[in-house]
């Protein structure tokens, strides 16, 4: 029975990526919405990185639901096949968990760039289009467009985020990831540190799309959020 079910996991495990999903989540993280008073151990980012960063290109089916570890254990990820990314890679695609940013890229690439080898074959080509992506759809300059800039105190509203995506990216509904600290003053503030715009599965050209409603969500849209500056991160514990 133990052999039956291994081969069920094992054949599971190499089903054809292109069943699988069927457009892409490209993640972008504030660090310091992720990282202050954080319960999770982090790493200080260099001093020049003051910006969105990549989190992660993921091939999905749904708003919960998304292929993962399609290679199993013979993944392995080398950076000898990306020389000429690196340093883009470490400017727009670091870490501020522990480990380094060439264990982080290993894990992302594992888990989810070996589910959509039907459109991005290996490595090179996974992360080619991910930097590709951050440098077409760039969350900084749409946030300063529509006035979201980062403050200590100034709350938006979640239309005017929508309203950002909208007008600088063409789509209608993107995907937030939120937590929430305990002010000074004792009041919970809501933070988004994390957005997805998703991207159409087209081996031809990558394109934005509308991302899918998510039946559950850490956001409360009814109420606003934060964008903190990176200026919060100062005094914080990092590990080294």
């Amino acid at each position: 029975m133990l052999a039956v079910c291994f081969a069920l996991l094992l054949a599971q495990s190499l089903v054809s990526a292109d069943d699988t999903y069927n457009y892409f989540d490209f993640v972008r993280q504030w660090s310091p919405n992720s990282c202050y008073k954080s319960s999770r151990p982090c790493k200080a980012l260099p001093a020049e990185i003051n910006y969105w960063t990549i989190h992660g290109l993921w091939p999905s089916k749904d708003a919960t639901h998304y292929p993962a570890d399609c290679a199993g254990s013979s993944c392995h990820f080398n950076t000898t096949t990306i020389p000429d990314l690196l340093d883009e890679m470490h400017l727009r695609w670091p870490t501020d968990y522990s480990g380094g940013d060439t264990k982080f890229w290993s894990h992302e690439y594992c888990k989810h760039g070996t589910c959509c080898t039907d459109i991005l074959p290996d490595i090179h080509h996974y992360f080619s289009a991910a930097l590709k992506l951050n440098r077409q759809l760039d969350v900084d300059k749409a946030l300063q467009s529509a006035g979201i800039l980062p403050s200590l105190d100034k709350p938006y509203t979640f239309e005017q985020l929508n309203s950002a995506m909208k007008e600088s990216f063409g789509v209608s509904q993107a995907t937030y990831w939120c937590r929430y600290i305990k002010a000074s003053n004792g009041e919970s503030k809501q933070l988004v540190f994390q957005i997805s715009v998703c991207i159409t599965k087209d081996p031809n050209s990558l394109q934005p799309r509308d991302c899918p409603v998510a039946k559950g969500h850490s956001c409360d849209y009814h109420h606003s959020f934060y964008l903190l500056p990176f200026s919060v991160l100062e005094n914080e514990i990092f590990e080294s």
